[in-house]
Parts: structure tokens; C-alpha cells; sequence
């Protein structure tokens, strides 16, 4: 919690969860997403640039009289990049300002932020520090991101990484098991992982589906309509992503809404992580769920 900006948890991109946050940003722009709940109970909001400036003044002060002082920024929240380039600019250029030793800027980012920048504008984030965006792709399978409102198509999200790539910019990606519930499980995984080696991530990152009491899909799955996979499920889509995935990058795995957490370099050990999934499948489904919920006591304490 940062006081005076908000007053719960925050989301951060978990590659860059140990950077320097700063709100610029309360809630996703977007909002419709079925599965995400980032903005029930409130509407989204761009903090005032002056008091964004005055956060980013304050914490160079705070690091004067310290040992470390931070090199790396992730501006918050759900999607910062849809800010108006100008205000971009002026945030970076603040925080470039206070901190003259900063080595870049992070942000978590739609395809269709991306997509809404021109070239200009993104070359001139780049050169200003912003240089690791990660991008909630969820799926690649068209009919998944259709059900789940995503407001995005496949083709959306291949453009924006790869203009991405064209412009020298750093991302990760968020993917997500179990979001075409029991009906779609094959083709979201499988399309996701077709997805995946057409692209060059630095990172992905794998979690999984959570129904927050506040998520559009809650509905959905009372009326039967939409059907979860179960935690052993779970884990056979994961082997199946990571059978089919042929690309070089950060596996991380390690999320707290995963079953197994895993994490390495791939293809270099994925066969060790498979292994370990593997190894899993073996225990009972009353032992899958006792560890599952062990780890839903302790979430809010974490």
C-alpha cells in the first residue's frame, strides 16, 4: 500500500517486483476483462501528474541518506501505458530527474495501449527510460479471448509484441491455465503455446485462474455455463504448455495461484520441469487440494 494513492494491495509486474513503484495509475483502464475483478467497487483513475511528481520527489529524499538507492521504476497500475504520451514523458523525465543513476522504466500494458502509440511516441519512451513492458496476453486462442471479454483479438496482441521487438523494447508476458475452463482446456493451451514461439518475450509468466468473488465469471460458472478445471487439471495443462513451447526465455511459474511453483530457463531444463509436474500428478486429489488450501490460509498474511 503506498499512502495517499491507495488504500489496498497493489499489482505489479512480478518480473519487476522489486523495482521502485510508482503510482501513476488506480485500476485498469479497460475493466471488462470476465475474469478480473481489478475494478469492482471503484472506477478507474489517473492520479494527479503534479502529486506523481511530488511521490517521485519525496522518495529520491528518502534515499539520500541510504546505501541502496533504486535503478530500476515500474510505474502502477493495471495499465499505465494508456496515459497520454505527454504525461509519460513528463513522469519519466521526473523520475530520470531524481534518480540520474536510473537504468530503466517498467509498466504493465494492454496490446491495444501498445497499439494505440505511434512509433514516434514509443521511440521517444524508450529513449526517456521506459523499456520493460509486460502485457497481459492471457491466451492465444481466439474463442478464449472472445468468451473472457478480453477485448483483444490474437492478431492484436502478435502486432503489439512484435512492434514491440521492432522498436528495441523489452517485454514479458502474463499467460494464464485454466481460462477456457473445461470446454476450450486443449486449444487455449496449445494455441497459447502456437502463440508463444512466434514471439520473443525476456519472460513469461504463468499463473493461474482464480474466481475473485467480484470477477465477472462468477456468474458464469453458478449457471454452469462456464466449467473450471480441476487442480489436477491444472497441472496437465502446464506439461502440455511447456511440451509444446520452443522458445528461449524466463519460464516463471512461481505465482501464488499456481498448484507446483516452477521457474527456469527453457528449453535448457524444461524437461526437468515437466519431471517435477509429472511428480505431482501422482499425488491423490485430497492431497492436491489440502496443499492448495494451506496456501489460501496464509495469502492474506504473505
Amino acid at each position: 500500500m503506498i499512502k495517499g494513492f491507495y488504500d489496498r494491495y497493489m499489482y505489479s509486474p512480478m518480473p519487476e517486483m522489486h523495482n521502485e513503484m510508482i503510482p501513476v495509475t488506480d485500476g485498469c483502464s479497460y475493466g471488462k476483462c470476465l475474469f478480473c475483478d481489478l475494478n469492482v467497487g471503484k472506477s478507474f483513475k489517473v492520479f494527479n501528474l503534479e502529486d506523481i511528481k511530488e511521490y517521485i520527489r519525496k522518495r529520491a529524499k528518502f534515499y539520500e541518506d541510504k546505501r541502496f538507492v533504486p535503478s530500476k521504476f515500474t510505474l502502477l497500475e493495471g495499465n499505465a501505458l494508456c496515459l497520454k504520451t505527454d504525461s509519460l514523458v513528463e513522469i519519466l523525465k521526473e523520475i530520470r530527474k531524481n534518480f540520474p543513476k536510473m537504468k530503466y522504466v517498467s509498466t504493465f500494458a494492454r496490446a491495444d495501449d501498445v497499439l494505440r502509440k505511434s512509433k514516434k511516441d514509443l521511440k521517444l519512451l524508450k529513449s526517456l527510460g521506459l523499456d520493460r513492458v509486460c502485457v497481459g496476453i492471457e491466451s492465444g486462442d481466439e474463442r478464449v479471448l472472445s468468451y473472457q471479454q478480453k477485448g483483444v483479438t490474437v492478431e492484436d496482441q502478435y502486432n503489439a509484441l512484435k512492434l514491440l521487438e521492432e522498436l528495441g523494447i523489452s517485454y514479458s508476458v502474463y499467460i494464464m491455465l485454466g481460462l477456457g475452463g473445461k470446454k476450450y482446456s486443449k486449444e487455449h493451451i496449445l494455441n497459447t503455446a502456437r502463440f508463444l514461439n512466434r514471439v520473443n518475450p525476456f519472460e513469461i509468466v504463468v499463473v493461474n485462474l482464480v474466481i475473485f468473488s467480484g470477477a465477472g465469471l462468477v456468474e458464469r460458472i453458478r449457471t454452469g455455463e462456464f466449467e473450471r478445471i480441476t487442480l489436477r487439471q491444472q497441472i496437465e495443462e502446464e506439461i502440455m504448455l511447456l511440451e509444446n513451447l520452443d522458445i528461449r526465455t524466463i519460464y516463471n511459474g512461481t505465482h501464488k495461484t499456481k498448484v507446483v511453483p516452477i521457474t527456469t530457463l527453457i528449453p535448457d531444463r524444461k524437461e526437468d520441469l515437466v519431471k517435477i509436474l509429472k511428480e505431482n500428478l501422482k499425488k491423490t486429489d485430497k492431497e492436491l487440494l489440502e496443499e492448495e488450501r494451506k496456501k489460501w490460509k496464509i495469502w492474506d498474511k504473505e
